[in-house]
C-alpha cells in the first residue's frame, strides 16, 4: 500500500518529481491533474481515480487491476504494454491514445471513446465495450474472444487478422471497417471486407500465447 494521499501526489508533480514506476496501490485520486505526466511502469492496483485527466501522460508498461477509472480522460496517452484488470473505464476517454499491445483484461469499458486509437496486437478477453466508440481504431492483430460489443459503433475500424470467436456484437453498427481474415463463429455482421477464416495458426494474433 502506497499511503500517498492526493494532496502528497498533486505536490510532487507541481515540484517535478518523476513519478515513473511509482506505487499507488489503492490510493484515491479523483479528478487529479496527471496530463503530460510520465507514470511508465507505475503499480495503481486498488486505485480510486475517476473522472482524473491523463490526457499525454506515458503510461507505457502500468500495471493496474480491480481499480476505478471510470470518466478518465486518456486522450493522446501513451498506454503502449499496459495491463488492466478487472477495472471500471466506464465513458473513459481514449482518443488518439497508443495502446499498443495494452491488455484490457475482463474490465468494463461501457461507453468509451477509443476513436483513432492504436489498439494493435492488444488483448481485450471479456471485457465490456457496450456503446463504445471503436471508430477509426486500429484493432488488428488482436484477440477480442468472449467481448462484449454490443451497441458499439465501428466506422473505419480495422480488425484485420483478428480473434473474433464468442464475440458478442448484437445491434453493433459496422460500416467501412477492414476485416481481413478475422477469425469468428458464425456469419459476420459487416458487409465487406471480411473472409472470416478458421485458420487459428495463421489468424492468431501474434501476442496470443504471451
Amino acid at each position: 500500500m502506497s499511503g500517498l494521499k492526493k494532496e502528497d501526489v498533486e505536490r510532487m508533480i507541481k515540484e517535478g518529481v518523476s513519478l515513473k514506476g511509482i506505487d499507488l496501490t489503492f490510493a484515491e485520486l479523483d479528478e487529479i491533474d496527471f496530463s503530460g505526466v510520465d507514470l511508465s511502469g507505475a503499480s495503481l492496483t486498488g486505485a480510486e481515480i475517476r473522472n482524473a485527466n491523463f490526457e499525454g501522460a506515458n503510461l507505457e508498461g502500468a500495471f493496474i487491476a480491480d481499480a476505478d477509472f471510470s470518466g478518465c480522460n486518456f486522450k493522446n496517452a501513451n498506454l503502449s504494454r499496459a495491463v488492466f484488470q478487472r477495472v471500471h473505464l466506464r465513458n473513459a476517454n481514449f482518443e488518439n491514445a497508443n495502446m499498443f499491445k495494452v491488455q484490457l483484461m475482463v474490465c468494463d469499458a461501457s461507453g468509451a471513446n477509443f476513436k483513432n486509437a492504436n489498439m494493435q496486437q492488444s488483448r481485450l478477453e471479456k471485457t465490456r465495450f457496450r456503446r463504445a466508440v471503436m471508430d477509426k481504431a486500429n484493432i488488428s492483430y488482436s484477440n477480442m474472444r468472449s467481448t462484449d460489443f454490443q451497441e458499439a459503433s465501428f466506422i473505419g475500424t480495422n480488425i484485420s487478422f483478428s480473434d473474433l470467436r464468442k464475440a458478442q456484437l448484437q445491434k453493433a453498427w459496422f460500416e467501412n471497417i477492414k476485416a481481413e481474415e478475422v477469425l469468428l463463429y458464425g456469419k459476420p455482421p459487416w458487409i465487406e471486407g471480411s473472409k472470416a477464416k478458421l485458420d487459428l495458426d495463421q489468424i492468431k494474433a501474434p501476442n496470443w500465447d504471451d
